[in-house]
């Protein structure tokens, strides 16, 4: 294959290995994604008070064990996996306590996960969920046991603790030990 004046010239009679060369030298050339745009004035208030109720020293720094819990109430909504990922490149600097700065930055990295999402897109959010669950539902009543949703949230992939599953589900729970699944999910994604 010979290249000259950003043509590529392959000896092959192969039309889509040329193609994919010059869609491989295309998407090379492609600058990277925007970042995300800034937060407006006000916003970025909100968010230093947010910032400021995780400093538990007053030195307008948060631990790093605190990034996901303030990243969540700035209203981001990274996987545990991501926070998880953070956490350890700063600790593996030896960083113990971050700024506002900082976590603004790792804020601003998380692209998507760091907005809030529309009013459609909270709906889209909770019928799936709501679909989820409601496969549990043995008898489509919109209630399932509590102990089957705690097995449920403590033992998938992004999974919580059994202190966050007693704090998410405490007043949820009727006297037949059931929790309506629809009003919990509304709930958590309706903030």
């Amino acid at each position: 294959m010979l290249k000259a004046d950003n043509q590529c010239h392959t000896s092959s009679k192969h039309p889509s290995l040329t193609k994919a060369v010059i869609n491989r030298q295309k998407s090379s050339n492609r600058p990277p994604p925007p970042p995300c745009p800034k937060p407006k004035r006000s916003h970025i208030l909100e968010m230093h008070d947010i910032f400021l109720k995780h400093d538990s020293r007053g030195d307008n720094k948060i631990a790093v064990g605190s990034l996901g819990d303030c990243l969540r109430a700035m209203g981001a909504n990274p996987s545990q996996q991501v926070i998880k990922k953070h956490i350890s490149l700063l600790e593996t600097g030896t960083i113990r306590r971050i700024s506002f700065d900082e976590v603004m930055a790792i804020y601003s990295s998380l692209g998507k996960c760091a907005t809030k999402p529309s009013a459609r897109r909270r709906q889209a959010q909770e019928d799936e969920f709501t679909f989820s669950l409601r496969l549990y539902d043995v008898d489509n009543s919109g209630y399932m046991p509590a102990s089957r949703l705690r097995r449920i949230l403590t033992r998938c992939e992004d999974c919580m603790t059994e202190a966050e599953v007693n704090e998410l589900l405490a007043g949820r729970i009727d006297a037949h030990g059931m929790v309506n699944y629809g009003q919990l999910i509304h709930d958590i994604v309706n903030g």
